[in-house]
């Protein structure tokens, strides 16, 4: 999270790079960055920088599918390593269609995609899609792009399946014959019944590779002028978005998903809804957005990972009492990121990140344990700190890592990460790992261990804290530069399992709105809801 420079005219300058550079910086698990240095949620297709551009073309290299060479899959989205995507073969029938994308509400995680006309390519030169996202050896857009997504017309309009009845048939269906129905002084906005199954479109498959992102229902298509004087103008950005097609208006009334003939000419993006259980939680049978990585212990080298999340933890980690380990001791660790050869400027010079170490009466190994991006490490190839083989191709959380949880981030969303270490305690932990990558070409500067205490809360046990987790994210699974992030978490955890009233995140700025969230750790999150089925 962002610190206050304590210096006066290092507090002048940093104000002085605020300022200057406001709209492109953004704080990410407790990193202020440049927002142009980064892969990012957008529903823009913004224009990258040349790191991005190279993580996103690595991923053709990292796992080959069965097939022919490697270049074709045999099922797409099975692995999480598979960047294939699926589209058009496997339509659903409307029951199995309805099945999936469960009830018609709001909630589910929202995601863009762009529509690109069959012929993008026509003649070797590309129309919308941009030559950044283009695999030429493919001769098809590259996988997992950030939104909005890339797919052809045909790939969206082959992977529907209609659910509902639209209000005609339903007028149909009551009995009134098609006499009544041309009758003029009659009219579908005039009809008094009621439709309590109205028709949505959902598509299914795997939409540019991503294997989390399989069912979405369609919203709203959306288009705007890409060509002329006014393309790269201030009077097109203002122009914004025309709506083509709505689920409200047009769907209602029974009308697929379309756009004019004159729009293939023009920027065509489809608003897509994922399932209302996505907003809570990586499947709908474990809800939470809890992961726990087990495997290391000490003494064992490379061992294989094995990651659960959600509610299954609880009954993961259920055991005979005296079998399940309890947390004896909490550390809270701040620090910065090293950043390579690249130059430390006045903003990363001030922006720390913190987590929080765990020890048992076991001593078979330690978990770290911090907050940070919905979907940060599935959105960025399972790359965590915490390994050593972190700058690998392939990593060995990548392997372990479910399909259903390879997506895109979402930076207003967060997600608790518990990752065991082999070290038995936190001095072993500092020795044999944090000071091992600690330096300006390593992982961590400027090391800082603020809090240690023993756990003095009674239930401690493995699945209690399991439980706790749990329920603090279910509560609550927002994400917000100043209010809940990496050093405010720290605080609340490293305070409740303490019995101590005042811990505080590590810097200053981040304590100006700090208010302790320690009771979410104790309740049931889903008993706390209104009438109206909102969370308070």
């Amino acid at each position: 999270m962002l610190c206050v420079p304590c210096n006066k005219s290092q507090l002048s300058s940093f104000v002085g790079s605020i300022t200057n550079r406001s709209s492109m910086m953004k704080l990410i698990d407790g990193i202020l960055v440049d927002t142009t240095e980064l892969p990012r949620e957008s529903e823009e297709n913004d224009t990258p920088s040349e790191g991005e551009e190279e993580e996103e073309e690595e991923y053709s290299n990292v796992w080959k599918c069965s097939g022919a060479n490697g270049s074709t899959c045999d099922n797409p989205g099975v692995d999480s390593r598979c960047v294939h995507s699926l589209y058009g073969n496997n339509q659903l029938t409307e029951s199995e269609a309805k099945q999936r994308i469960g009830p018609n509400v709001e909630g589910g995680i929202v995601w863009y995609a762009r529509i690109l006309p069959d012929n993008y390519n026509e003649g070797g030169k590309l129309r919308i899609l941009q030559t950044k996202d283009y695999d030429a050896a493919s001769s098809a857009p590259k996988p997992r792009r950030k939104m909005p997504f890339p797919l052809t017309a045909s790939q969206f309009t082959s992977s529907l399946t209609r659910v509902g009845t639209p209000v005609v048939e339903n007028t149909a269906e009551a009995g009134y014959d098609d006499l009544w129905d041309r009758d003029v002084r009659h009219n579908v906005k005039n009809l008094s019944i009621t439709n309590d199954d109205p028709p949505r479109w959902v598509l299914t498959g795997v939409v540019n590779g991503w294997p989390g992102i399989r069912c979405l229902e369609v919203q709203k298509i959306e288009t705007r002028e890409t060509t002329g004087l006014l393309s790269h103008s201030l009077l097109s950005r203002a122009k914004g978005w025309t709506t083509s097609w709505s689920v409200k208006k047009e769907g209602k009334e029974g009308k697929d998903p379309a756009y004019s003939k004159k729009d293939e000419k023009r920027d065509v993006r489809v608003k897509l809804r994922a399932p209302e259980w996505t907003a809570h939680g990586w499947s709908k049978e474990s809800p939470g957005f809890v992961m726990w990585v087990e495997g290391a212990k000490v003494g064992e080298t490379n061992p294989p990972l094995k990651l659960t999340y959600g509610t299954n933890l609880v009954s993961h980690f259920k055991c005979n009492e005296e079998d399940d380990p309890l947390c004896t001791n909490v550390h809270m660790v701040s620090h910065r990121y090293a950043l390579g050869k690249k130059a430390e400027t006045q903003k990363d010079k001030v922006t720390y990140h913190s987590f929080v170490l765990l020890e048992w009466d076991h001593q078979k190994y330690c978990t770290v344990i911090e907050i940070g991006f919905n979907n940060g490490l599935g959105g960025y190839r399972c790359k965590s700190n915490w390994y050593h083989d972190k700058n690998e191709t392939e990593t060995q959380l990548y392997r372990a890592y479910p399909p259903e949880m390879i997506m895109p981030w979402k930076d207003t969303m967060s997600e608790l990460r518990c990752h065991n270490v082999p070290y038995a305690t936190m001095n072993a932990f500092k020795k044999g790992f944090l000071e091992k990558y600690e330096g300006p070409n390593e992982r961590f500067v400027d090391l800082h261990y603020t809090f240690s205490h023993e756990v003095r809360l009674t239930y401690n046990s493995r699945r209690n804290i399991a439980t706790y987790l749990l329920n603090y994210i279910r509560r609550d699974c927002t994400y917000n530069d100043m209010r809940r992030n990496c050093q405010t978490f720290a605080a609340d955890f490293c305070g409740f399992l303490a019995g101590k009233k005042d811990v505080q995140p590590f810097h200053p700025i981040n304590k100006i709105q700090y208010i302790t969230q320690k009771h979410k750790f104790l309740y049931e999150s889903s008993k706390y809801k209104t009438s109206t089925g909102r969370k308070r």
